[in-house]
């Protein structure tokens, strides 16, 4: 496997952990609350889940 080959599959990886965390701490938070896919949902639809998610109670 060349360095090339090698620095590829790094970048992928990255990128790909890079997702996941994203997906965990910012989509699913769309779908739990709101019941919506981030990718799906409007930019009106995403600001109204976030208006009700300021509005809850913080422990």
């Amino acid at each position: 496997m060349n360095a090339f080959s090698r620095n590829m599959l790094l970048a992928l990886g990255v990128a790909g952990f890079g997702y996941f965390l994203w997906s965990i701490f910012v989509a699913s938070r769309y779908q739990a609350l709101c019941e919506i896919s981030y990718w799906s949902a409007t930019e009106a639809q995403l600001r109204a889940c976030d208006e009700m998610r300021s509005s809850l109670p913080r422990n």
